[in-house]
């Protein structure tokens, strides 16, 4: 059978949803594992979560340190020892810092895992920070941070969430080359015993994960070696921001970086859902009405989009592209005509019916997968719902109408409430 590319495939509506979800055990020594047993294939992901964030660190730059230099070797191994042994059997350690907490990874065949675990507690256990390790790596962030500052997009970045956030806030702060030029070993060390060695979140377990699969990370990791995390509340004081118009001159540049935003909520937030589908449609994918207008019938830019960033204290939305500096004037006029068409006008039934569509099935997408399934529950973890949100979420949108969307428009896009911050060359 010929296929006729000229006709375009059936939609088909989502009704409903089916998630696999993740499943509480206890160890032996009190910790939390959560698993997701669904993949045929036998590999494993294993995240242990350390509340060992940004929003801990007593100096700039001290979690994210310590959270490299965890692989660059212990007592009886070095760096080059622990990456040929993981290697030898096919895994893949990494590390993650955020502003939140630490997160350890490990990616191993199951048949592996009694080999690989060893090496993890190792680092948990005996981390001894290198001072030669730790020189080499200030130098590349040093080097690195050199050439971001060098980048548009980096400029703009940074200086727009100081705006909207404000300056050595948690979702604000930004090291400089003093800052990583004064880290210490010690400091390191003290964040490690700190945060690292003091207890554990929680653990989550991805991929082929059976009861024997527990077993042997009980055996590793359910110790009294390891402990329960002392969860203290922390408090989050946001800083209050006006809004403000920003231009920072770059000699010689030859594009202008623009992003233009807000604080917004998070995914508590009630409005928050309904606000993914209003920001899909303004910027969110390639159909959207900022890439037609500015990319494909003005020609202003290459690309455009708009996101919102949530994180678990804080929250903002914002629009970011890059077009020529003597186009900067007209794209921007452009950018705050799209917001009054969404404040002013209804959106279309087929635009509307098109952006929900795209939107749940990207949701679907998500959730395909062992791995996926799992970070979409890390999102529950971090805000502190329930399975039955991502359900109600399809509902949600499915119901969410065009005079909704224009409401939310005019409550949360409104142009007096927005930063601009621009990076180039006048």
């Amino acid at each position: 059978m010929t296929l006729n590319r000229k006709i375009s495939p059936n939609v088909i509506e989502i009704k409903s949803i089916h998630i696999k979800e993740a499943q509480e055990n206890i160890l032996s020594n009190g910790i939390k594992i959560y698993t997701i047993n669904a993949s045929n294939e036998e590999v494993i992901k294993i995240d242990l979560v350390f509340d060992a964030g940004i929003n801990v660190q007593d100096f700039k730059s001290q979690a994210n340190f310590t959270c490299k230099m965890l692989s660059e070797g212990t007592s009886k191994y070095s760096a080059a020892e622990l990456a040929e042994k993981l290697d030898f059997y096919g895994a893949y350690f990494q590390t993650k810092n955020t502003s939140e907490e630490a997160i350890i990874t490990l990616y191993c065949l199951n048949k592996h895992l009694t080999n690989c675990l060893p090496f993890i507690v190792k680092i948990l256990n005996d981390s001894i920070f290198p001072e030669n390790d730790l020189e080499i790596l200030k130098k590349n962030a040093i080097q690195n941070l050199k050439v971001n500052e060098e980048r548009n997009s980096y400029l703009v970045r940074r200086a727009f969430n100081q705006a909207i956030f404000g300056e050595n806030t948690l979702y604000g702060s930004y090291s400089n080359i003093s800052d990583i030029e004064s880290i210490q070993k010690e400091q390191l060390v003290d964040f490690y015993k700190n945060h690292f060695q003091k207890g554990l979140k929680y653990i989550l377990a991805s991929g082929y994960v059976d009861n024997e699969t527990i077993k042997i990370i009980n055996t590793y990791i359910g110790s009294n070696t390891f402990k329960v995390y002392d969860n203290i509340a922390k408090k989050y004081m946001a800083k209050r921001t006006e809004p403000t118009d920003l231009y920072i001159d770059k000699i010689n540049s030859v594009q202008s970086a623009i992003r233009i935003g807000r604080r917004l909520f998070n995914r508590n937030h009630p409005d928050f859902r309904e606000m993914q589908l209003l920001n899909l449609i303004l910027g969110g994918y390639f159909g959207s009405r900022l890439m037609k207008n500015i990319r494909e019938e003005k020609g202003l830019t290459y690309g455009i989009y708009s996101a919102i960033e949530a994180y678990p204290f804080d929250a903002c939305w914002y629009i970011d592209t890059e077009m020529n500096n003597e186009l900067c004037e007209t794209g921007i006029k452009e950018i705050f005509k799209e917001l009054a068409r969404l404040r002013n006008e209804l959106i279309g039934e087929k635009e509307l019916k098109t952006a929900k569509n795209y939107l749940l099935g990207s949701f679907l997408r998500s959730i395909d997968g062992p791995f996926s399934l799992a970070d979409r529950f890390k999102i529950l973890k971090d805000f502190d719902l329930e399975y039955q949100y991502f359900y109600e979420f399809i509902e949600i949108i499915k119901n969410t109408t065009a005079e909704r969307l224009k409401e939310l428009a005019n409550l949360y896009l409104k142009e007096e409430d927005l930063t601009s911050v621009i990076v180039g060359t006048k």
